[in-house]
């Protein structure tokens, strides 16, 4: 019983995953054809995971701006951006849930 709890933790931490399930309940609900929950689903994933890729190039392609700026003018602060913060949040919270087991 503890590993399928341990598999569906795992599983559900998973941002897309998560999303994807939620989207596909949705349909279900919506009674939606097989072929439209199935698609609906995988494209829902698919472009959960190409918005975190996303969000990763922009996050690292900002902090050598970043980086400039402090030389240049002698400023400190942060260059805001709601992707990377996202990007950020959900790597921390996706360790939060592993070793918390």
């Amino acid at each position: 019983m503890e590993v399928i709890l341990r598999y569906l933790q795992q599983i559900l931490s998973t941002p897309a995953i998560f999303v994807g399930l939620i989207a596909m309940l949705g349909l279900i609900l919506k009674k939606a054809d097989s072929q439209s929950i199935i698609k609906g689903t995988i494209k829902t994933i698919l472009g959960f995971i190409v918005l975190g890729a996303g969000a990763g190039v922009v996050q690292q392609s900002i902090v050598p701006f970043g980086d400039l700026f402090q030389m240049a003018f002698n400023m400190h602060g942060v260059v805001p951006n709601n992707e990377a913060i996202d990007r950020k949040s959900s790597a921390v919270l996706r360790l939060r849930c592993q070793t918390s087991t």
